[in-house]
């Protein structure tokens, strides 16, 4: 297996990608070599264990996780022979594993990994060279897992001699690209690693604008949902105007419901009782609370995605002045918090965003604004 290799998990009826690589598993009086796997959504997993980062750092730093076990403990490869661990020697650390795989959840989201975040620091500080923008690229160059550092520019003739002569002081020696010699930085050096990245910047800016010339090719994810106000909603409302459970009258079928979150749980049932004591709930999270108790219409599985899109189409369309506020959003990808369902939740297929996200596209449409 090289350094990683693509996977993925269904969560929710949705297919969240990941990559996964091997480790080593310690069981106490034995290891194994097995898989880890890092997906989009930031769940980490191993053999039956499932985390995050921060929990993968800590199986490495207690010993359950290891990259080099000790030599001549036992050690199993499911399927295909046990014996004792040999003499080992990784290029890599933990830390730097989890660099990588961090890495990895951006590729995954279509985000900038540390190195692309690097790299825009840099062409912005080529552009404004102020000690504040320096520090911006220090921290991120710092960001980067270490034996990627060398790749951070994707030029083997320059590996990332420029960046580090931006970083050090003028007077300063640093390794120079051939191994074993030295580089002094003068004042010339220093406005020639300069010009590096402002001519860089002007290719990129040439070369995305070939590629995306319909709009952006990332977006910035933004978190909406997942409050709650036992004394009241704010006034003037924000982000929480988008919530499914925000008091915003829609219409459903010639019948007007309190929030979206009123319509959803009383139309997943086929029982009028149920749907009239749901719809008439004091709150959305009230309406959602009956609604989980309510007998389920059969065919819900199948019409649930038709019934919230048209409700937050409804919805947006009714307020005006809500639909401002999605619009407001730009292009971030939205990511929904606090729905008890993974179908509908960022930390699952993220349904609710994603048709937030359709709203959004299809108001400048539907409006002229």
């Amino acid at each position: 297996m090289p350094d990683s290799t693509s996977t993925s998990r269904v969560v929710g009826g949705d297919v969240v990608e990941g990559r996964q690589r091997l480790v080593f598993v310690n069981h106490g009086d034995y290891y194994t070599l097995g898989p880890l796997a890092v997906f989009a959504d930031g769940v980490v997993l191993w053999r039956y264990g499932s985390t995050d980062l921060d929990g993968l750092r800590a199986a490495f730093d207690d010993g359950t996780l290891s990259l080099t076990p000790p030599e001549g403990a036992p050690l199993i490869i499911s399927g295909t022979a046990n014996g004792t661990v040999p003499a080992l020697e990784s290029w890599l650390t933990p830390e730097l594993v989890i660099g990588e795989l961090a890495d990895d959840v951006d590729e995954l989201n279509d985000r900038p990994d540390s190195s692309r975040r690097c790299w825009d620091a840099l062409l912005a500080y080529a552009a404004e060279p102020t000690g504040a923008n320096l520090e911006i690229v220090r921290e991120s160059y710092h960001a980067v897992p270490e034996h990627r550092r060398i790749h951070v520019l994707g030029d083997m003739d320059q590996n990332d001699v420029p960046v580090r002569i931006l970083l050090a002081e003028v007077g300063e020696t640093i390794p120079a690209r051939r191994p074993g010699h030295t580089l002094t930085v003068t004042p010339e050096i220093r406005e020639h690693a300069l010009e590096y990245f402002r001519k860089s910047e002007a290719g990129v800016a040439r070369t995305q604008a070939k590629r995306v010339a319909d709009g952006p090719e990332t977006t910035v994810p933004l978190t909406v949902g997942g409050h709650v106000y036992p004394s009241g909603w704010p006034d003037p409302p924000g982000l929480e105007v988008l919530q499914a459970d925000y008091p915003a009258a829609v219409v459903h079928g010639g019948r007007e419901y309190a929030s979206v979150m009123h319509a959803y749980w009383a139309l997943s049932t086929d029982d009028a009782g149920w749907h009239d004591r749901i719809a008439a709930a004091a709150r959305g999270l009230d309406a959602r609370t009956l609604g989980e108790d309510a007998p389920r219409r059969a065919d819900w599985p199948s019409a649930r995605l038709g019934v919230m899109a048209a409700l937050l189409r409804d919805k947006f369309e009714r307020h005006p002045a809500m639909a401002a506020t999605l619009l407001g959003t730009g292009d971030a990808r939205l990511l929904y918090s606090d729905w008890t369902s993974k179908y509908w939740n960022s930390s699952g297929a993220n349904w609710l965003g994603r048709l937030l996200e359709l709203t959004r596209s299809e108001l400048p449409a539907a409006r002229e604004w």
